[in-house]
C-alpha cells in the first residue's frame, strides 16, 4: 500500500468500529486497507462454529436497526442486502427479569407507552415517578445527535445532565427499591453498576432499548462478512490474520505500520479502531498530547465477563425470543449483579432452541495467574475452573428455568483471557474503560481514532465515532446522506 493517492488509509483493527469506519470511507473513494489481527473479523460481530452450531462471542442484540436509527440507514446508505442479515426483531416483551427472592418475572415491553404503563401497572404508587423519569431520559436520547441521523447542535440536556451518575439519576424520581433495581438491568449491556455509569448513557441505552431490539438469526458474522466484501469490491483490502506489532510516528504524523509477520503499510491517513491503550503500547513517537496519554494508560478497568455458550440437545428447551436477566447474590459491588440468559435465533426458526448463551460478569484479576499462556494451552487448572463456572452458573439459573439443568449438551466456555485475545483490550474489559474519552482526531495530523473504547459503548460507541471519522477526514457532513438513504 503507498502513498502516493491521498485517498489511501489503512485502519488498524478489522472490528465493528474499523469494518463501519472502513466501509463509509470506500464508499466515498478512499482506497482502504483494513489489518486485523484475529483469523476471524467482525470484533463484536465474530462468531464460531462447533459442528453445525454457531456461537456469537460478542453483540447479542442490537439496537437501532429501526426506520429512525442510525444502523438501519447505515446498512443502506452503504448498500448492504438486508435480506442476507436476517434481522429479527425481539418479542413485544424483550426483556425478561426474574426476581429472586419472590420468582417474580418482570416482562418489560417495547416502546415507551407500553413501557410506562407496565411499570405503573406494577409500581402504582410510583406512577408520577416513572413518567418523570422516563420524561428524562427520553430527553437524555435526544442529545444523541449523531444516532438520530440528526444535525450537530445544542442541547440543554446534555449538560443539565452531564455530571451525575445513572443511580443518582433514578433516585431523583424513585423511592422503591425494587423498582430502582429494576433499572440497573441496563448495566448487563455496558458492563457497570448504576454508580458507575454516566446519567448520560443510562439514557441513551435505556431510551434504545424500550424503543425496540433485534437480533441477527444464524449468526452475526454475515454482517462482518458483507462490510469486508463491500470493502474489497471498492478497490480496498481486508486482511485477517495481519496484527499490527509496530506504528511508527515523527513529527506529530504516523509514517507508517508493521504487522506481527514483518509486513509494512504506508497510507496517507491512519485509523486506531483497537483499544486505545492497545494502540499507544506499540506506537513510536507522539500521536496525543501528554496529559491525554497519561490518562489513556493510567486507565485500569478489568471489569469483564465470562460466556457459557450452551450446545441444547435435539427438542429439549424452547427458543424464546427475548433477553433474560437474573439477579445473583453478590458481594461485589464493583460489577453488576446479574446473570443474562438468551437462545440466539438461527434461520428459520423453529419452536425449539438450539444454543443458549450466558452471560456473567467476573474481573480479569480473577484469571491473572494465566495472563501468559494461550488459547488451547492453558493447562489442566484452567479447564477445571472453566468446568466449575459452567457447572454452577447452569446449576443457578435452573432454580428458575429447570429444563436448562437436562438440556444441557457441551458448553464451551470464554473467559476475561479470551475477551483480552480476541478484542485486543490489554486489561481484559468486555467493553470500554469507564470515563476514558480519548480524542476521535487528536495532535498526530494524520491519525483518527474510532471505537467503543474511544467515547461511547456498544455499538451506539463503534457507529457514532465511526461517522463521526469519516466526517472529519472527508471534511463534510454525511448525516443527511445517511439518513436519506
Amino acid at each position: 500500500m503507498s502513498n502516493q493517492n491521498p485517498h489511501t488509509v489503512c485502519v488498524i483493527g478489522g472490528g465493528m468500529s474499523g469494518l463501519f469506519t472502513g466501509a463509509l470511507l470506500a464508499k466515498n473513494g478512499y482506497q482502504v486497507t483494513v489489518l486485523e489481527k484475529n483469523h476471524i473479523i467482525g470484533g463484536g460481530l465474530q462468531s464460531f462454529r462447533r459442528g453445525n452450531v454457531v456461537f456469537n462471542t460478542g453483540m447479542q442484540a442490537f439496537c437501532g436497526y429501526g426506520d429512525d436509527f442510525a444502523l438501519k440507514h447505515f446498512i443502506d446508505y452503504i448498500g448492504l442486502n438486508h435480506n442476507d442479515l436476517h434481522f429479527v426483531p425481539l418479542d413485544p416483551d424483550a426483556q425478561e427479569i426474574v426476581w429472586t427472592d419472590s420468582e417474580h418475572v418482570y416482562r418489560l415491553p417495547k416502546t415507551r407507552k407500553r413501557y410506562e404503563e407496565y411499570l405503573i401497572s406494577q409500581f402504582p404508587h410510583e406512577a408520577t415517578g416513572i413518567h418523570q423519569l422516563l420524561d428524562a431520559i427520553y430527553e437524555i436520547g435526544s442529545t444523541f445527535d449523531y444516532f438520530w441521523l440528526h444535525p450537530m447542535q445544542l442541547h440543554p440536556a446534555a449538560a443539565k445532565f452531564a455530571t451525575i451518575t445513572a443511580r443518582q439519576l433514578v433516585e431523583q424520581y424513585l423511592t422503591d427499591d425494587r423498582l430502582k433495581h429494576l433499572f440497573e438491568y441496563v448495566g448487563m449491556h455496558l458492563g457497570y453498576n448504576l454508580s458507575c455509569l454516566p446519567a448520560t448513557e443510562l439514557g441513551m441505552i435505556l431510551n434504545l432499548y424500550i424503543e425496540g431490539g433485534w437480533r441477527i438469526a444464524g449468526g452475526n458474522l454475515p454482517f462482518a462478512k458483507q462490510m469486508a466484501r463491500y470493502i474489497e469490491d471498492k478497490g480496498g483490502n481486508v486482511y485477517n490474520n495481519s496484527e499490527v506489532s509496530k506504528v511508527i510516528a515523527e513529527n506529530r504524523k504516523i509514517v507508517s505500520v508493521e504487522t506481527s509477520d514483518g509486513q509494512i503499510f504506508v497510507a496517507d491517513q491512519y485509523v486506531c479502531a483497537i483499544p486505545p491503550k492497545t494502540f499507544l503500547q506499540i506506537t513510536s513517537g507522539e500521536v496525543l498530547r501528554p496529559t491525554t496519554y497519561d490518562r489513556i494508560m493510567e486507565f485500569n478497568n478489568d471489569s469483564s465477563c465470562c460466556i457459557c455458550h450452551v450446545k441444547l440437545k435435539p427438542q429439549s428447551m424452547r427458543y424464546r425470543n427475548n433477553l433474560i436477566f437474573i439477579p445473583t447474590p453478590t458481594a461485589d459491588k464493583s460489577l453488576p449483579h446479574y446473570i443474562s440468559m438468551l437462545t440466539p435465533p438461527i434461520l428459520n426458526q423453529g419452536e425449539w432452541a438450539d444454543t443458549v448463551e450466558i452471560l456473567t460478569f467476573a474481573h480479569y484479576g480473577e484469571f491473572k495467574q494465566w495472563e501468559h499462556t494461550r488459547t488451547g494451552h492453558r493447562g489442566a487448572d484452567y479447564e477445571a475452573k472453566k468446568e466449575q463456572l459452567a457447572q454452577q452458573t447452569i446449576a443457578y439459573i435452573s432454580r428458575f428455568y429447570p429444563e436448562l439443568r437436562e438440556a444441557v449438551d457441551t458448553v464451551y466456555v470464554s473467559t476475561p483471557l479470551t475477551i483480552r485475545d480476541y478484542y485486543g483490550n490489554p486489561d481484559g474489559a468486555f467493553y470500554a474503560q469507564q470515563g476514558m474519552f480519548a480524542p476521535v482526531k487528536n495532535k498526530a495530523s494524520n491519525l483518527f481514532m474510532t471505537g467503543q473504547s474511544v467515547q461511547y459503548q456498544g455499538l451506539f460507541g463503534t457507529l457514532t465515532t465511526s461517522i463521526a471519522v469519516a466526517e472529519i477526514m472527508m471534511g463534510k457532513s454525511l448525516i443527511d446522506k445517511i439518513a436519506k438513504a
